[in-house]
């Protein structure tokens, strides 16, 4: 066991070595941890932060019991030259946690950063990896979690993405899906319908998106749904891509394939679907999160939804053709 790179510390309080992960965080092939062999352990680091930006820090830790942990600020590679809080917290004993906090402004004499941690002799407290990362008033990034998908023209879809708010204030994020191939748009995140949506520092919002390909567009022809968003300061904008593939109808053995039934609608206690050659039906809430899934033999199959909640799902209708349909229902 050594000092952890970078850091120094007055003895061997703090060691650094490598630790196997029995905890559900991914794990970092080759990664090392520093760990606390003592009841109250400093280590000082260098401080290399440009005054006046504001920056986060993000802490993973774990504990065999109870105990603290304080990120600090100083002159000097000393307890008490420290003089600037940071961070502080309870790492509650055998949970694996992240801890993240904002820091608006350094003050003077912050030239060193210290990890300074109290528990008890004998528990283990151990420290994953630390972010020191400078974070900007309004950002934020978006993923696409639906891959390609191949539908006939006139049918409906159904697209993922995961949009995750970077800065250190809450923003609202408005999409502005394109209209080349598709059209009839709806956008649903966190349980609200529309184009615009609220997100928080750190927060990750899920956005389920329904969108019809156009009826006009040809067999063969390189198709996609783009979705750029942007924030009301114009200062940070971000865009996924859906690849899609037009399906030919001539290859089908029957146009009515196209035909999916849904009935009665609104209902009740339950609905039938319908199609020829149907051979899969799957029920989602409005974020896209299946409730149920059936395999069906046949071209229809009644479904249940006695014990669902009053409001709007969607019915997912896939045939033998690979088509996949979607169409709304309102629970009463």
């Amino acid at each position: 066991m050594t000092k952890p790179i970078g850091w120094t510390c007055d003895d061997d309080s703090w060691l650094c070595g490598y630790l196997e992960k029995d905890h559900n965080r991914i794990p970092h092939s080759g990664n090392w941890y520093a760990f606390a062999n003592a009841d109250d352990a400093w280590m000082f680091m260098p401080l290399y932060l440009i005054q006046g930006m504001r920056y986060r820090i993000n802490v993973w830790a774990i504990s065999e019991g109870s105990a603290q942990i304080e990120f600090w600020a100083g002159s000097a590679p000393h307890a008490d030259s420290m003089h600037t809080s940071l961070l502080s917290t309870t790492v509650a004993s055998g949970t694996y946690e992240k801890f993240s906090a904002y820091i608006d402004t350094f003050p003077e004499n912050c030239e060193y950063i210290a990890i300074h941690a109290i528990g008890q002799r004998g528990n283990c407290l151990t420290i994953d990896d630390i972010d020191i990362d400078m974070v900007e008033q309004y950002s934020f990034e978006a993923e696409a979690i639906t891959g390609d998908t191949a539908m006939f023209a006139g049918t409906e879809a159904i697209f993922h993405f995961l949009i995750h708010n970077t800065g250190y204030d809450p923003i609202d994020i408005t999409v502005h899906p394109s209209n080349e191939f598709f059209t009839d748009f709806s956008f649903y995140a966190n349980g609200i319908s529309g184009r615009t949506f609220h997100t928080e520092p750190d927060e990750t919002v899920r956005v389920t998106v329904y969108a019809t390909l156009r009826p006009e567009i040809e067999p063969g022809t390189v198709a996609w749904l783009d979705i750029p968003m942007t924030i009301p300061c114009n200062c940070n904008t971000a865009l996924v891509t859906f690849w899609v593939t037009p399906l030919d109808l001539s290859q089908t053995t029957e146009n009515n394939l196209l035909k999916v039934s849904v009935f009665p609608n609104p209902a009740t206690d339950y609905v039938t679907v319908g199609a020829e050659g149907l051979q899969n039906v799957t029920l989602t809430d409005i974020h896209g999160k299946t409730l149920r899934s059936h395999a069906v033999e046949g071209n229809s199959i009644l479904l249940i939804i006695n014990d669902l909640k009053p409001g709007t799902y969607f019915i997912v209708a896939k045939t033998r053709s690979t088509s996949s349909f979607v169409k709304p229902i309102l629970k009463m």
